[in-house]
């Protein structure tokens, strides 16, 4: 029975009330992005997430899946605070993702100094693993290009056990360079005079084989986490033959034929650790240990039908030893204020041994260690870095050394008045010093009028980075971000050419004489339509190219990457477009041009299968690559290289992932390791 009170009470109608979760946000340190089930579904390994997601703080590349910044800078990948290599992301399960952050300068010591970071946050589990195989055949660009891997990894308790292996077999032909260079020579009569040598390739036949093998273990707890990986690889082109025809302007209008073959095997054993601890009293320990061990046989075979000339062979044989290590003390001050001490040291030895037309024996090592001090604020609107660091390095050749002592600095400071809107800048001076290759003594044939050499007396160069960005996220259907960034290197070597063999042919070495400067400009934006069924993603910029020196070069191209994706049910669609990308090459004074870029895809994901078929370039039937454009007061030149990374192109590519006990703490997989940088002049 109602109550009279009851009778009186006005009855009014509440609107449907829709609560939407924040996909997005940015702060001072960091922005963090939670992809949607449609995103996670369509992807087939973590670089594909990234490109689904469409970060506006980060470029994905269309062609090698190369993640950078907007303005080029290395972006690391990390996976539940762990190093990642790009075949661990391959093999990451997508679906178990639950954000990925992007940070600048991060002063976590896990991160271990790295300047720009995306982390991946994978979710945990108790026990049991997952295996994913990973095929992948390309079609239209040779007899064979193919990958495949299985990834496998099991939990027990606070041990994880990862195992890798992986095999990629390409074999392709229309691989080559086509070179046209000017040289300036000397007669019999001591007078210079100009000749110009065509080398134009006819066919080429290419292949490689590679196949790396790892084992990883990890303990976590709450207070330690440690991880040791051991790789092997083992990688090989057995065939790296080209033939084309040669020509001189002095030799009227005669034509020859030439040869090269370049073939190479390297065997890699890797091992790497990662130990991070906990301490009281707020302290945090960081150790990342590593050794790499490689050998390779490489040789170079050159010959023409030029009279009376004599064909070029260099063999070489290398063992490379590398020894690396940092560690990281992270203090907690206040909860506003943190400090942090940082220590690396690493050492490269390089024994290689050149037989046949130029015999040499050669021993390189490069030692460097170093220190930083650094000290953190951070707020809810602030977060400022700041170190310092003392950087020793010493390169020495055979019984010729050179050792320097020199500053670092990094600035950075984050200042977000909401989860919207994020403002960051920072400034870089550093240094960056020659690869051995670059100071070989050795002197070294490479066709009938050209020599190569290093400079052993080589310094380092002093770099500059200033970088200012802003981070707008109104809703979850937008986000954006601009960007202008300077990046200056002084006192950069360069590659000279000087007049050997009495002027009859040159010689080029390095000297230090160049200003490279390049400023960039550019915005990213990310725009969700049909309640998140279709996304629109694009990135234009425009660079600003000086160099100054021996090299005057000015440029300022235009770039931009575009995307569009439609998910419909278990299917999903995309197209995407890149310009070409022109690139200025400071330390070898080449102008770099590549090809525009793009590509449809359609694909299927349930149940543990994700199918995909893309068409690239379909319309594309040339083989060129990029153009280098070289100019130099005795030497100019320019080369075609051809390949088939712009050549029209068809993928399947077909991953399947098996589950099996209770979900464990996925994605974070091994992968193919890789060994120290070679020494071989080529």
């Amino acid at each position: 029975m109602k109550s009279q009170c009851e009778d009186s009470i006005p009855v009014r109608k509440i609107d449907e009330v829709v609560v939407n979760a924040q996909m997005q946000r940015t702060n001072a340190s960091a922005s963090t992005y939670i992809p949607t089930s449609k995103q996670k579904a369509s992807a087939q390994n973590a670089t594909d997430l990234l490109r689904q997601l469409a970060i506006p703080q980060i470029n994905v590349d269309l062609m090698n899946g190369e993640v950078t910044t907007p303005s080029g800078q290395k972006v690391t990948i990390y996976i539940n605070s762990i190093p990642a290599t790009e075949e661990e992301m391959e093999g990451l399960l997508t679906a178990d993702v639950r954000k990925v952050e992007y940070l600048d300068f991060p002063v976590d010591p896990r991160f271990h100094g790295s300047e720009h970071v995306v982390n991946f946050v994978v979710q945990k589990y108790e026990y049991g693993g997952y295996t994913k195989a990973t095929v992948n055949e390309n079609f239209l660009i040779g007899k064979l290009s193919s990958r495949a891997s299985v990834y496998s990894k099991f939990v027990y308790k606070h041990m994880t056990y990862d195992l890798y292996a992986g095999a990629s077999n390409h074999d392709i032909s229309h691989l080559g360079t086509s070179t046209t260079g000017s040289y300036t020579l000397s007669g019999d009569d001591g007078q210079q005079y100009q000749t110009i040598r065509n080398e134009f390739l006819d066919e080429s036949r290419f292949k490689s084989n590679q196949y790396p093998v790892t084992f990883r273990a990890i303990y976590d707890s709450d207070k330690i986490q440690m991880s040791n990986t051991l790789g092997f690889n083992f990688e090989q082109n057995p065939m790296a033959y080209t033939r084309g025809t040669l020509s001189f302007s002095t030799e009227d209008g005669n034509n020859y034929s030439y040869s090269k073959s370049e073939p190479y095997t390297s065997r890699y054993l890797i091992w790497s650790g990662n130990y991070y601890f906990i301490l009281p009293k707020s302290f945090r320990l960081s150790i990342a240990p590593g050794i790499n061990y490689g050998h390779t046989n490489y040789s170079y075979i050159y010959q023409t039908s030029l009279q009376d000339a004599s064909g070029i062979l260099n063999s070489s044989r290398e063992d490379v030893l590398q020894l690396r290590g940092s560690a990281t003390l992270f203090k907690k001050i206040t909860d506003r204020q943190n400090v942090f001490l940082r220590a690396w040291y690493g050492s490269t030895s390089n024994d290689v041994s050149y037989s046949g037309t130029s015999p040499y024996d050669n021993d390189f090592s490069d030692t460097y260690a170093g220190a930083a001090l650094g000290y953190n604020f951070s707020d809810k609107m602030w977060n400022i870095n700041a170190d310092v660091a003392l950087q020793w390095e010493k390169n020495k050749i055979n019984d010729l050394s050179v050792e320097e002592l020199y500053p670092l600095i990094n600035l950075s400071v984050g200042f977000s008045p909401s989860k919207k809107h994020s403002f960051r800048t920072y400034f870089h001076f550093g240094a960056n010093y020659p690869g051995a290759s670059e100071k070989t003594p050795n002197v070294l044939q490479q066709n009938e009028l050209m020599y190569y050499t290093g400079n052993p007396n080589l310094g380092l160069s002093r770099q500059i980075t200033f970088n200012l960005s802003y981070n707008w996220m109104p809703v979850n259907a937008f986000s954006a971000s601009a960007f202008v960034q300077y990046f200056g290197e002084f006192n950069l070597y360069v590659p000279v050419y000087n007049p050997y063999n009495d002027g009859k042919a040159l010689l080029r070495t390095f000297e230090t004489d160049c200003d490279y400067n390049r400023t960039q400009l550019g915005m990213s934006f990310n725009y969700k339509l049909l309640n998140g069924n279709l996304q629109l993603a694009a990135s234009p910029s425009v660079s600003l190219y000086r160099v100054s020196g021996l090299f005057d070069i000015k440029r300022s191209p235009f770039y931009c990457n575009a995307s569009a994706t439609y998910y419909l049910g278990n299917f999903y669609f995309q197209a995407s477009y890149q310009t070409r990308s022109l690139t200025v090459q400071g330390n070898r004074g080449v102008i770099y041009k590549d090809r525009n870029f793009y590509q449809m895809l359609a694909g299927w994901s349930r149940s543990g299968w994700n199918i995909r078929v893309s068409a690239m370039n379909l319309f594309r039937k040339d083989w060129l690559c990029s153009t280098n454009i070289l100019s130099t007061p005795l030497y100019s030149e320019t080369q075609y290289v051809n390949g088939n990374n712009f050549h029209q192109r068809l993928n399947i590519s077909v991953t399947y992932t098996l589950g099996y006990g209770k979900k464990v703490k996925r994605g974070n997989e091994v992968g193919e390791q890789y060994g120290a940088a070679s020494a071989i002049m080529k």
